[in-house]
């Protein structure tokens, strides 16, 4: 979620749906399908606690999840502030965010959580001022290695920046990040997928479908050997580099102050279906 000057280095791209290193050392062979499938990939209801959305069944245990069934943020699983965000745990412009984040902007309700970016003004007990609110959601829960997954639909407007990726926990003294996705908005046919820890490394993926249209899920498997990425199971980036501490959960989303929304743009949405996390058994 942190801007990074690696993120700004010159990409080479190849067909459709492919992911474009962006890191020297990545791997070249982290392409995804040249077909995507047409219909996202709908997780199954079965008796049994939920498998990551592609991996085979038996591999993982489920050890946090949130299907947001409720009517309000359940705060025994998350926080609606983070350590990422220097301001009060809620806002950080210094990062290029426009947005004060607050549980008012986190609705729970019909089976999921929509977060709402709205052109409202507040201004923090530091005297910063925000013309934007959000939502950003941190989990209680903490872990190093496992598998983290989230279903969602991604705001359309321009000058949004929703993302879900991973902080380090409260007593590392350390930055451990990993973005399972970061999404600009105004390029809504890329996702930047990065680990920044360990040997920091990543890719950018080209996205063969509107992530603003439909339901996809976005997964990553963080592993002592290294980190993969999946989108609707598939996997789509893979990289040595690996998380060397234990880290929250964050799904959250920006506004970018680099390329802001329009003027006419009072709000815009970011659906969240559910959020899983597994440990390998």
């Amino acid at each position: 979620m942190f801007r990074r000057t690696l993120l700004a280095a010159v990409t080479v791209l190849a067909a459709a749906a492919t992911v474009t290193s962006f890191v020297a050392g990545a791997s070249e062979d982290n392409d995804a399908p040249a077909v995507w499938p047409s219909t996202p990939v709908v997780p199954e209801d079965g008796d049994g606690p939920p498998d990551p959305l592609g991996q085979p069944p038996g591999t993982w245990e489920i050890v946090f999840g949130d299907e947001f069934d409720g009517a309000v943020l359940d705060r025994d699983r998350w926080d609606d502030r983070s350590g990422a965000e220097p301001d009060e745990g809620r806002g950080n412009k210094g990062n290029q965010q426009l947005e004060w984040n607050q549980a008012a902007n986190c609705h729970v309700g019909d089976g999921e959580l929509v977060m709402t970016a709205r052109r409202e003004p507040h201004t923090s007990a530091a005297g910063e001022r925000y013309d934007w609110t959000s939502c950003l959601i941190s989990s209680r829960f903490e872990f190093q290695h496992g598998y983290i997954e989230e279903r969602s639909i991604l705001p359309a407007a321009n000058g949004f920046w929703p993302a879900f990726w991973t902080w380090q926990a409260p007593q590392v003294d350390r930055q451990v990040e990993t973005d399972v996705y970061e999404q600009y908005s105004a390029g809504s046919r890329e996702l930047q997928m990065t680990q920044h820890s360990g040997g920091q490394d990543g890719c950018r993926w080209k996205v063969p479908f509107d992530p603003s249209a439909d339901w996809h899920t976005y997964g990553v498997a963080i592993e002592p050997s290294g980190t993969v990425w999946y989108v609707d199971g598939i996997q789509v980036c893979h990289t040595g580099a690996t998380a060397d501490a234990p880290t929250n959960i964050i799904s959250n989303l920006a506004v970018y102050a680099q390329r802001p929304p329009g003027g006419g743009t009072q709000q815009a949405g970011k659906r969240v279906d559910h959020i899983r996390a597994w440990a390998r058994r």
